[in-house]
């Protein structure tokens, strides 16, 4: 659930998958008893024999039986108007047993003899889905809902998919699209409106964010998820009070959130209240032991209050992390590089992708500033300065004497207050 920490994948591998097929499989199944043409009354044995089969095979995927189900559809024999519906069921029978190819390959027949068949794409989507492959899982849905964009389900997975692959802008709009057309009536709300927020989360639409999990906790009042992510989008926005309100929340609901824990440190530190910082930091280190970023704001506190046994028990953790990530001069290189390409973008007018890679520059190498005040500097330039106040007040917790840092807050706090503020400087660009 996000944020319990920054490299979350807001969509695991697609829940339900022994549920959802089966019972796409019994809501597709009517269509198949449909009246024999002049050649099929000919087959009409053969025809019904396949139907027979088929309903048993259904029976023992609905009671998790894939082996058996499959043994039944191989007494099957071809040449009936149920081939495509017997290649389909196999597939699924081949999907729950793990065996990609072999799955795949079944679908592709079913689909060869019936290609306007929407639901065999629906299923052929969730069975590659479940093995992480993506890009055919994508298309499968894609093609399913553009034969029928009434298909139960077929949209609200294809959002689940489009976030897993990362292109949330995408899922989002699949799933307003969703809410749009049944919103309201729709017995998932909750996971439309909880899949909704995610997006806006990943893409740092914080608004939307507090929105989306608004939404969230009308129809689920506990969800420590949704606090999280509302504390997290409120700290990012400058609204440390409301932060600290929504985060307490969250870390009552779930006291193992240690992305929570963090943020409730980083608001202790940006008061001055450094017990209490330590304290939370301490809890998040033990909860998140990789971040590295609370390592180094423990290193510093315990620094800046003189505790030198605890400042050396922690400099030996965020040691052993930066070792583990291939050393500190591979972690400034690659962030140096991360940094100049965010110029790059900025200069092209990409804000966004500047901001992005920036953030990568932050996470990949914690103790430069450059890449914290580059970020603010592009925050006030979208118009954004509450933002760039919360990451530079971040930078001066750690470097209260940070001029540049002060320089850039003095413009940020002018825009924030609506007045003309003075010409902002350019990113600074680092070297190795």
């Amino acid at each position: 659930m996000p944020p319990r920490n920054t490299h979350y994948v807001p969509v695991g591998p697609i829940s339900g998958f022994r549920v959802w097929l089966p019972v796409l499989f019994l809501g597709y199944l009517f269509l198949w008893h449909l009246p024999l043409s002049a050649q099929q009354v000919a087959k009409r044995s053969h025809a019904i024999s396949a139907s027979v089969l088929l309903d048993k095979a259904k029976a023992r995927i609905i009671a998790d039986d894939p082996h058996g189900a499959l043994s039944i559809l191989q007494q099957a024999k071809p040449g009936s108007r149920f081939d495509s519906d017997i290649h389909a069921m196999k597939g699924v029978c081949l999907a729950m047993l793990a065996k990609p190819i072999e799955s795949a390959r079944e679908f592709d027949q079913a689909i060869a003899l019936r290609p306007n068949f929407a639901p065999t794409y629906f299923s052929a989507g969730l069975a590659f889905a479940t093995f992480n492959n993506l890009d055919r899982a994508l298309d499968r849905f894609a093609t399913a809902l553009r034969l029928d964009p009434t298909l139960p389900g077929v949209r609200f997975n294809y959002a689940l998919v489009l976030a897993r692959a990362g292109r949330f802008a995408e899922s989002e709009k699949q799933i307003d699209l969703e809410l749009a057309a049944n919103g309201s009536k729709s017995g998932n709300a909750l996971e439309l409106w909880r899949l909704k927020a995610r997006d806006s989360y990943y893409q740092k639409k914080w608004p939307e964010t507090l929105t989306g999990y608004g939404k969230v906790l009308e129809l689920s009042p506990g969800s420590a998820e949704a606090y999280s992510a509302m504390g997290e989008a409120l700290y990012s926005l400058n609204r440390s009070q409301e932060s600290m309100t929504a985060l307490e929340k969250a870390v009552a609901l779930d006291p193992e959130d240690g992305a929570a824990h963090a943020l409730i440190g980083k608001l202790y530190q940006s008061e001055n209240r450094q017990d209490e910082a330590i304290a939370e930091f301490e809890l998040a280190h033990r909860l998140v032991p990789g971040n590295r970023e609370v390592v180094y704001r423990l290193f510093r506190l315990y620094n800046k209050t003189g505790n030198t046994k605890d400042a050396a028990r922690i400099k030996k953790d965020l040691d052993a992390l930066m070792a583990a990530s291939s050393g500190q001069a591979d972690n400034e290189r690659e962030a140096v590089a991360l940094n100049n390409e965010g110029i790059e973008l900025e200069n092209k007018g990409d804000l966004l992708g500047a901001l992005d890679r920036y953030d990568q520059a932050v996470k990949t190498d914690i103790t430069n500033p450059v890449f914290q005040r580059n970020a603010a500097l592009l925050l006030c330039r979208m118009g954004r300065p509450q933002e760039a106040i919360r990451r530079l007040d971040d930078i001066l917790s750690v470097n209260a004497d940070d001029a540049r840092a002060l320089q850039i807050l003095a413009v940020a706090k002018e825009l924030a207050a609506g007045e003309v503020a003075k010409a902002l400087p350019a990113a600074q660009r680092s070297n190795f």
